[in-house]
This record gives structure tokens, C-alpha cells and sequence, in this order.
């Protein structure tokens, strides 16, 4: 995926910088200032998703993403409780 595909992917998602590294497990925007510069290159998966959701209606794609940080809750909450001290 070029730079310029993945920051229109993103727009077009009507997400912010650190609003997709957030969705996406990232820390910070910095991560995605660079792939959508061409510093860095995103891993496979992030490639595939974006990909992904860039393919969708934008209905389809705000159902996915809504569907998929339900499940990214419920993944932190089950770490959280999982954790020792």
C-alpha cells in the first residue's frame, strides 16, 4: 500500500492520525505520520486491514471498525484482570 493510499484510506475512514494508531494497537501517531510519508513501511497486517477497509462501503467500514474496538475492549479488559502483582 503507497503512503498516499493509506492516508486516503484513512481520511476517508474520518479518522485522525492517533485515532487509527489507537485502532490499530500503535503508540502515538508518529507511527502513522510515517507510513502515510513513506518513512516507514506498515507491517503486512496493518496493510491487510487497511487494505480491507479501504475496499468497504464507508457504512461497512465504520460497522467493522465499531465491531473490531469492541473487541479491542474487551481484550484490554481481559488483560487487565489477568494481570499479577
Amino acid at each position: 500500500m503507497s503512503p498516499k493510499h493509506f492516508k486516503e484510506t484513512r481520511e476517508k475512514l474520518g479518522l485522525t492520525q492517533p485515532e487509527l494508531a489507537e485502532l490499530l494497537g500503535l503508540s502515538g501517531k508518529m507511527p502513522i505520520s510515517h507510513f502515510e510519508t513513506g518513512f516507514r513501511t506498515p507491517s503486512p497486517l496493518i496493510s491487510a486491514v487497511m487494505s480491507y477497509l479501504g475496499s468497504l462501503s464507508e457504512r461497512k467500514a465504520q460497522d467493522f471498525i465499531e465491531e473490531f474496538q469492541r473487541h479491542i475492549d474487551k481484550a484490554k479488559a481481559s488483560s487487565k484482570g489477568s494481570k499479577r502483582e
